[in-house]
């Protein structure tokens, strides 16, 4: 009976409680957590790789110039400074010192405050920049708009997206429109800041991912540490 009760007592030692069935799940969940984002911060880095690729490949075909108007500095394609101010109807891109895109019209001989390209449903529209002659200003018998924000990206991706195509930019104010056909060097040149742009946005929207992914594995990693280091009941 003493042997019988000795063997009992062991078993006892050795079975786990419920609650601690469940810890041990719990921590284990965490070392999986730990896998998953591991795995997602490979996969973002790889991506990050290539975006890193194609701009490093783009960037030489850009320099950085100083415009009078403007306290900070743009990025444009070269060749492309000698051109500015435009003194004909005609557009360009350009990105800024806060790597934003900006969309940059200039219609002679009228004025206008929004641009438009696409037909019917697939009309894309510019936001409305009233004459304030810092982004709508009148020079001469020209009129230059700089566009910015969501619906600039818009245009110029579709310009970017079409440029193999004919495409008719609208100079719009109110109810009055002005067509104008963009030419092969413009639409080129705004493809290809499209191009740096929308990679240089891509690989800060993953870098942004990988640092959460890697502060969850820092977080994980720690819980794990905090909860082996407690001594057991």
């Amino acid at each position: 009976m003493v042997l019988i009760g000795i063997g009992l007592s062991d078993c006892s030692k050795i079975r786990k409680t419920e609650a601690e069935k469940q810890r041990e799940e719990w921590i284990e969940s965490f070392s999986d957590s730990i896998s998953y984002y591991q795995n997602q911060a490979k996969a973002l880095e790889t991506s990050l790789d290539e975006l890193h690729g194609r701009i490093e490949a783009i960037l030489p075909e850009f320099e950085k110039t100083e415009n009078p108007r403007e306290v900070a500095g743009v990025y444009i394609m070269k060749g492309w400074k000698e051109k500015l101010p435009m003194l004909s109807s005609g557009i360009y891109a350009r990105i800024n010192e806060r790597e934003g895109l900006e969309i940059i019209a200039t219609l002679g001989g009228a004025t206008f405050n929004q641009i438009g390209v696409g037909e019917g449903s697939e009309e894309i529209l510019s936001d409305v920049v009233r004459h304030d002659q810092a982004f709508n200003y009148r020079h001469e018998r020209y009129n230059t708009v700089c566009f910015s924000g969501e619906k600039a990206d818009s245009v110029a991706a579709f310009i970017a997206d079409n440029y193999r195509e004919k495409i008719n930019l609208k100079f719009i104010e109110g109810e009055k429109k002005r067509n104008f056909n963009i030419p092969e060097n413009e639409k080129n040149m705004i493809r290809q800041t499209w191009l740096l742009y929308s990679n240089q946005t891509e690989a800060k929207k993953l870098e942004k991912e990988l640092w959460i992914a890697s502060k969850k594995i820092e977080t994980f990693r720690r819980i794990m540490e905090m909860q082996n280091e407690k001594p057991e009941n």
